[in-house]
């Protein structure tokens, strides 16, 4: 079963590789593909976490994942 998190996962991977690096939003990103990948990225992290411990709060409507998950499946040609 494909999670959130794999979703968006899947979306930052399309969009650029995973940098072997921890950057900032404020840092320096090659192009903006890389950028929102590693917004996607984080967004699943917290995805991870929350489901860790509260699997019940996982709601793909809240306001912090419904736009990252839209863009994210829209990325992947998996729309709803």
């Amino acid at each position: 079963m494909t999670t959130p998190a794999d979703e968006l996962r899947a979306a930052a991977d399309r969009l650029a590789p995973e940098s072997d690096e921890q950057s900032t939003l404020t840092g320096d990103y090659p192009d903006l593909d890389a950028c929102y990948a590693h917004l996607l990225r984080n967004t699943a992290l917290t995805v991870d976490t929350v489901a860790k411990y509260r699997p019940d709060a996982i709601n793909e409507n809240a306001h912090w994942l419904a736009p990252a998950l839209a863009a994210a499946r829209q990325i992947n040609g998996t729309a709803r």
